[in-house]
Formats: structure tokens, C-alpha cells, sequence
């Protein structure tokens, strides 16, 4: 009986591996053979990553609907919230330090963003000598980051604008502008 239930397990497997080849015929892809060229054999199987194989781990920054953050071991819909990042780290390594490794590459990431926006040329508006005053550059820093918003920007980028432009109105406000 057990012989006879592994035969049909053979069967089956083999069947979904013929079941799952792809050939490519010039432009077109069936799942027979082409012509006599037979075409080319594609495959299909989904790629396989397997981050413990290569010593790493993924850690999640999450974005809670109430916009707190919070770093996860599992993916942030788990928890009810969005993904903000995912960073790999070190697979052997406590919880705590995993955060800090996640933490210290983000930071890293927004750095490197910002050193990316300044070489374009979207440098960060400085108060000029002179008479501007000084509500004049909280209205130019505001419009500053109203334009970067507006450009192609990762969510982490778009967060880290949204933050500076609340900052810039907090200080136009304390300066009773």
C-alpha cells in the first residue's frame, strides 16, 4: 500500500513538472514544444531567496496607522501597519542588536538620500545675507520642501520631507511669522 501511494506521489510530481515547462517559440511562449526547433525551455519557477542560507535576516520598519514607528521580525500587516523599510541584518545576532544594525543603516539610507537630492542641484535654502528676513526664509524653506514633495520621492523620503516641512512651519510659527 505504501509502495503503491509513493508511486502516485512520483506520478503526480512528475506531471506538475511537465505541467510547469515553458517554451519560448521566437516571439511566443507555449507550454509544447515548437516545431521541429522544439524552442527554448524557460523557466518558470518562482525565484527562491533564502536569506538564512546567507546569514541575514530582514528587519521591518513599520508605520502605524497612528504614524508611530516601530521596527518588526514580521512583516508589518502582521501587526496592522505599513512598511516603511526592510533592512537586512545578521541573522545570529539578539533582537536589540539587529534594531541597532536596522537603525544604523536607515539612517545611513536617509543620508545617502539627502546627499543624492543636494547633488542634483536641490540644495537646502539658507537664509541669504542682506534683507531677507527672517519670515521670508521660513516661507522659502517651506516652499523648498512643497517642491521636493512634489518630485518622485521614496515613502522613507516623503516622511523624512513631511517631518522637515512641519519643522520649518513649528518655526515660522514660534517666530510669530
Amino acid at each position: 500500500m505504501r509502495l503503491t501511494f509513493l508511486a502516485s506521489l512520483l506520478l503526480i510530481a512528475s506531471g506538475m513538472a511537465q505541467a510547469q515547462q515553458v517554451y519560448r517559440c521566437g516571439n511566443q511562449y507555449n507550454g509544447e514544444p515548437c516545431g521541429a526547433g522544439g524552442g527554448r525551455v524557460i523557466d518558470v519557477s518562482p525565484p527562491v531567496r533564502n536569506l538564512e542560507a546567507a546569514g541575514a535576516s530582514q528587519v521591518f520598519l513599520c508605520v502605524s496607522n497612528s504614524g508611530g514607528r516601530f521596527w518588526s521580525a514580521n512583516h508589518c500587516r502582521e501587526r496592522g501597519a505599513l512598511v516603511e523599510r526592510i533592512e537586512p541584518v545578521p541573522a545570529g545576532l539578539p533582537w536589540e542588536q539587529q534594531v541597532e544594525v536596522a537603525d544604523r543603516q536607515t539612517r545611513q539610507g536617509y543620508a545617502v538620500q539627502q546627499q543624492a537630492a543636494q547633488q542634483r542641484g536641490a540644495m537646502s535654502p539658507g537664509v541669504t545675507g542682506g534683507g531677507t528676513s527672517r519670515c521670508a526664509h521660513f516661507n522659502e524653506r517651506v516652499a523648498y520642501y512643497d517642491r521636493l514633495a512634489r518630485q518622485p520621492q521614496s515613502g522613507a523620503t516623503q516622511s523624512w520631507i513631511a517631518e522637515q516641512r512641519k519643522e520649518a512651519r513649528d518655526q515660522q510659527f514660534r517666530a510669530r511669522c
